[in-house]
């Protein structure tokens, strides 16, 4: 089962940005009506000068850029009004020509920086199309990658289960089931460097190589080593790949695993309360000209849980900048042993969200849980 992180609407972004816009709106309109009563009252208690009329032109200019054009023209004849009426009072020709000439001059203002306004809102009504042409991709991307990450298999001798929450629509966690023999199946998990989008492009590429080598090469090791070939022809070293390749086999009770620059799994017995990390494992994929890795089998017995995991679970900080920590991970695991695979992954998963608190995701959360019957 994958689990995807929730997050907001479209719509309820959307409604949140013409939130924004109506308090900046107003904000703005509050400081129109104070410019103009601040050149009102100096023009009228401090002193009449007719330069205080041209002041007059920023609240216009203010109120140009966020309300229609007609409050604007309103605005303009409003304050040609309070010019004249605090003003110094000229000869009557003169105040004609006044009266006409600063209205001219502010609603030429007023209308130039309202076209200005309108070319603004329409760059901004690209720019949200665009974002959500782009979005709309995204969540079709994300529905793609969510397919490409398989069900567990119903295995004899074995209980699996997978969950992955992205911190993007996008994520850069692969994990995988590849059934070799009826009583031998691979699991695997990995983490692509980065994350969204750019990371999510090379899963698919992950997947297809593993699957159509898994069946073929001798054992983990040799899957892994296979990948790194293949990852340092597609790539450039930027780009890197960590894995961890583990083969059950229910008959021989025996797990056999290698990795490559992955975080080590756990391995818990639940009856004795012991637990392990696998830490044998080879260098990081993509980087190295001749990486080399190896595999270690170790016994498996009835009760023992394998959890692999990604960094998004053990590195996730809290509002006190705590990570959630592979302690806690292994507490977390020997208390939740007796219930299903599935539902361990949504106590790990939904653990790992109350630890963060209020802080954001930081990166994708994949796990992997086997509990051999």
């Amino acid at each position: 089962m994958a689990f995807t992180k929730s997050r907001k609407s479209t719509d309820e972004y959307k409604r949140l940005i013409r939130s924004e816009e109506n308090r900046t709106t107003t904000l703005l309109n509050v400081i129109v009506v104070l410019a103009v009563a601040a050149v009102a009252y100096t023009d009228w208690k401090v002193v009449a000068n007719l330069s205080m009329g041209y002041l007059y032109v920023l609240p216009i200019a203010l109120c140009a850029l966020v309300n229609p054009l007609p409050i604007t023209i309103s605005l303009a004849v409003l304050c040609t009004f309070l010019e004249e009426l605090f003003g110094p009072a000229p000869d009557i020709d003169l105040r004609i020509y006044r009266v006409i000439l600063g209205l001219a001059g502010f609603l030429i203002v007023g209308f130039v920086v309202t076209l200005i306004a309108r070319q603004r809102v329409r760059l901004a009504a690209e720019v949200r199309r665009q974002r959500d042409e782009y979005e709309n991709d995204l969540v079709l991307a994300s529905q793609v990658q969510r397919r490409v990450l398989p069900k567990p298999p119903i295995v004899p001798g074995l209980e699996l289960a997978a969950g992955m929450q992205t911190a993007r629509l996008l994520g850069g966690d692969y994990y995988d089931f590849f059934q070799i023999a009826p009583d031998i199946i691979d699991v695997v998990i990995a983490d692509v460097s980065g994350k969204g989008a750019a990371a999510s492009l090379l899963m698919p590429s992950l997947a297809v190589a593993l699957r159509l080598r898994a069946g073929e090469l001798s054992g983990p090791a040799a899957i892994i080593k296979d990948l790194d070939e293949v990852l340092q022809q597609i790539t450039n070293p930027a780009t890197f790949i960590t894995i961890f390749y583990a083969r059950f086999n229910t008959t021989l009770h025996t797990l056999e695993y290698a990795c490559g620059g992955h975080n080590p799994p756990l391995l818990l017995c639940p009856s004795t309360g012991e637990s392990l990390l696998l830490e044998e494992a080879g260098p990081i994929v993509g980087i190295l000209p001749d990486a080399q890795y190896a595999n270690t089998i170790i016994p498996i017995k009835p009760g023992d849980i394998l959890a692999l995991y990604t960094d998004g679970v053990t590195e996730q900080e809290n509002t006190q900048g705590e990570q959630f920590s592979i302690d806690r991970l292994q507490r977390l695991l020997l208390s939740k042993a007796a219930e299903p695979a599935a539902a361990v992954i949504t106590d790990i998963t939904d653990s790992v969200s109350t630890f963060a608190g209020t802080m954001e995701q930081e990166d994708d959360l994949t796990i992997v849980v086997a509990k051999v019957l």
